[in-house]
Parts: structure tokens; C-alpha cells; sequence
């Protein structure tokens, strides 16, 4: 069977796809691949994994395209690797994909190359479908394409009327980026509305479907999470917090960061609407004011 056939079946695979040499010189790049990533194939073929273009980091935030990487194991191992690591797209958002490489073999047995399959790991709750929904409704902010402060106050009322039936326990983040006005003044409001939009999409595609992310005001962003206690929503801002620090926007050239402050509370027995929110606030000012990254609090 000719060798196109081969790339013409992956060309249009639903699955993101590309080849590589043993050397890690990304050879093919499927539609997929460019669907997701936003990386058309001209600009990745011929280039290398250590290149960083995806700049591929797992949960700790470690390097992956520089180091030992899922493919460099199934090219020194000739085993099927499997691994669970952040993207970075071409918009500087954060996306969680699963990864199987499986290493190319000749007919001695010797590993000639590899072949990468990813997709988006988990799931959001913004399917294209509700988004249209929130649009519709008007409850979809425009700028970061997340739901805005009228849903978020909805979602939290529902929160509340859950948790009084079931008394699992949800949780709040108030999320602000830091020197966000600099980031304004220095490139431009463009450039400041395209990293808070990354860092809006990061948050969406790193929560859970039963979760919500949305644009409070400004670059406050507030995620409400479900069946949570006091150390998992911790260990959820930690999460947060790595993947939006090792995020980036390149605009006009230059490759702008963005490290945020996280400020977040647990649902108490005597709360209201107002409390958890005037409670999650002010631990988030707590934090901008120390500067301990993240605070949690009761």
C-alpha cells in the first residue's frame, strides 16, 4: 500500500497526529493537530520538538519538550508511552491533552521513528452549543468567551440551593492578574485583552464540566467548583496558578507572562451569597498585599 495512503487516513483522523523522525523532527501535522493547537502544519513541519513549540509541561509545571518527553522514551524504549501533559496553544492558553506515542519500527526491529496522538484530556463546561446558549441569554462575556458576572451569580445561587439538599460543600476562587495595568500600559490594551483571554481559556479547559469560570469585572475572574473541601480547592488553585504562570502571549513580537493572585473559601454552615463572596475577596486582597501567591481560607 503507497506511503500516501497512509498520511492521507491521518490527514483526517478526528484524533491530532503528528510524525516524527528518531532525531524528534516533526515531519507530518495533521488537521487535527492544527484544529486544536492553532498551529498550522507549515509552521511546525521541519522543526523540532525541542524547538518548544508546544512547550509541553506536566502537572509540576517541569519541561517536557526539553527533556525526557513521552517520545524520547518510546524512541529509547520502542514502547508505547502514554502521559498526561499541558499544551500551550498559539493564543498562550493552557490546554490539557492526553498523550500515546508509539514508536515506529522497520523490519529489523529498529526504531526509525514516532508517531504522537493527542487529544483534550477531561472536558469543559462551555460546549460550542452552550456557548451560543449564553450568548443567546446574554450571559456570555465577549472579550474572554466565558460566561460573565450575571451567570456566574446564577451558578451561585445554585450553588447554594444544592448544597442546602445535598450538603456537599463547593468553593470559590477569586483570581487577579498581577500588574495587569503595566501589562495595559507597556503593550497596549490589544495585547492586554488577548493575555486575559488566554488566561480565561487556561482556567475553562482545567476545570471539571461541573465547574464554572467566569469574568467577574476587570481581570477578576472567579471559579466556582463543586464537592470540594478545604485542601482539594487548595490543591485545585495550585494547579491554576502553575499553568497561568506558564502561560504566554506573543504580541507584536515579544513574549508577554502573567502570574496571578488566588484568593478562595469554602462554603460555611451559616453563609450567604454575600458572605462566600465578601470572604473569597478578601482573602484574595490578603494575598496581593503579602504576596504569598495563593491564600485559602475557611
Amino acid at each position: 500500500m503507497p506511503k500516501k495512503f497512509f498520511e492521507i487516513a491521518a490527514q483526517n483522523a478526528v484524533d491530532s497526529i503528528y510524525f516524527l523522525s528518531p532525531e524528534r523532527q516533526i515531519l507530518f501535522w495533521n488537521k487535527s493537530a492544527e484544529t486544536l493547537t492553532g498551529y498550522k502544519a507549515r509552521e511546525v513541519v521541519g522543526r523540532y520538538c525541542y524547538d518548544n513549540i508546544l512547550r509541553h509541561i506536566d502537572e509540576k509545571g517541569n519541561n517536557l519538550c526539553t527533556g525526557k518527553c513521552p517520545v524520547v522514551k518510546a524512541v529509547e524504549t520502542g514502547k508505547i508511552q502514554e502521559a498526561d501533559v499541558f499544551l500551550h496553544d498559539k493564543q498562550g492558553a493552557r490546554i490539557p491533552v492526553h498523550v500515546v506515542v508509539y514508536p515506529v519500527k522497520n523490519t529489523e526491529g529498529k526504531v526509525i521513528g514516532a508517531v504522537e496522538r493527542f487529544n483534550i484530556n477531561l472536558g469543559t463546561s462551555l460546549t460550542l452549543e452552550s456557548i451560543k446558549n449564553l450568548e443567546k441569554e446574554a450571559f456570555l462575556d465577549p472579550l474572554t468567551a466565558i460566561p460573565n458576572r450575571r451567570y456566574l451569580e446564577k451558578k451561585l445561587r445554585e450553588a447554594f440551593k444544592r448544597y442546602r439538599y445535598d450538603r456537599k460543600k463547593f468553593g470559590i476562587l477569586f483570581i487577579d492578574l498581577d500588574s495587569f495595568k503595566s501589562i495595559n500600559d507597556k503593550f497596549g490594551h490589544l495585547c492586554g485583552d488577548r493575555v486575559l483571554k488566554a488566561v480565561s481559556q487556561t482556567i475553562l479547559m482545567n476545570i471539571k464540566p461541573i465547574d464554572t469560570v467566569g469574568r467577574y469585572g476587570g481581570d477578576e475572574l472567579v471559579v466556582i467548583l463543586q464537592d470540594v473541601t478545604k485542601p482539594k480547592l487548595r490543591k485545585i488553585a495550585k494547579k491554576l496558578w502553575r499553568l497561568i504562570k506558564s502561560s504566554e502571549v506573543t504580541c507584536e513580537g515579544q513574549e508577554i507572562s502573567v502570574s496571578a493572585s488566588i484568593g478562595g473559601a469554602v462554603v460555611r454552615e451559616d453563609d450567604s451569597f454575600y458572605k462566600i463572596l465578601k470572604r473569597a475577596d478578601y482573602y484574595l486582597q490578603r494575598v496581593k498585599a503579602n504576596k504569598p501567591s495563593i491564600f485559602i481560607g475557611d
